[in-house]
């Protein structure tokens, strides 16, 4: 969950809200994450990921960063959009995830905006086929600590390492040089260091586009190289 800025509306009207999704399912589909719940509210969103080897602060950095930048362009507006930090939790139970789902669809009726969750029409209830009020207990908070969640509070910031900054430690590693990582060589040691790239890239908050930009590849081959738990450096062919 994000808001906006002291307070202020992040959502004016139903193109910035179509937009928001826009850019949020195609992010998604780049980092290989799934949406499993969304609801838009005025100053503030709410959102249920299962997320793959892509982080979700790399996901919410992307996400915020490029609606910020398309929402100040669009209200002619400078400055942050939203709060510098979101809220996340990490969810650990197929039925809390369920309730979740379900609490984050009520909160235009809890708004009062809505009498009913399937009247609003900016979020995932009716794709989703929730059930009704009944299914949330009363005094369910997602926001307290318990033995279903976790908290993932991050700052969404800048990336902390420049690529070439990355990309040096590898060379050292692998022998491959920075040219071979971001030359057409398809080499198997070669893929090697770009996949360790991408990963250390990702977790340091670089997008894909950025990271593609730099390797001189596309983003395809980038979200290919981010694939998978591990990734293992080898030395160079002989």
């Amino acid at each position: 969950m994000a808001r906006g800025v002291d307070g202020r509306d992040t959502f004016i009207d139903e193109v910035d809200r179509r937009g928001f999704l826009g850019a949020l399912n195609r992010i998604c589909g780049e980092s290989s994450a799934e949406v499993l719940a969304y609801c838009l509210m005025g100053n503030h969103f709410h959102l249920a990921i299962q997320v793959n080897a892509i982080p979700l602060s790399s996901i919410i950095h992307r996400l915020l960063t490029g609606y910020s930048t398309a929402f100040n362009i669009r209200h002619n507006r400078m400055g942050h959009l939203f709060q510098a930090r979101y809220r996340a939790i990490l969810c650990l139970s197929d039925a809390y995830l369920s309730v979740l789902i379900r609490y984050i669809h009520q909160n235009p009726v809890r708004a009062g905006f809505v009498a009913k969750a399937v009247d609003w029409p900016w979020s995932s209830f009716k794709a989703n086929g929730a059930p009704g009020d009944d299914a949330i207990p009363a005094d369910f908070d997602p926001w307290e600590m318990t033995e279903d969640v976790v908290r993932l509070t991050r700052f969404i910031e800048g990336p902390q390492l420049a690529l070439e900054e990355i990309a040096v430690p590898i060379q050292v590693q692998t022998g491959i040089t920075l040219v071979e990582m971001r030359s057409a060589v398809r080499r198997r040691s070669v893929i090697a260091a770009r996949r360790a790239l991408t990963h250390q890239a990702i977790q340091n908050g670089h997008p894909l586009n950025a990271i593609a930009k730099w390797l001189k590849t596309t983003a395809t081959s980038v979200t290919r190289y981010s694939k998978g738990n591990t990734v293992t450096i080898v030395r160079p062919d002989t």
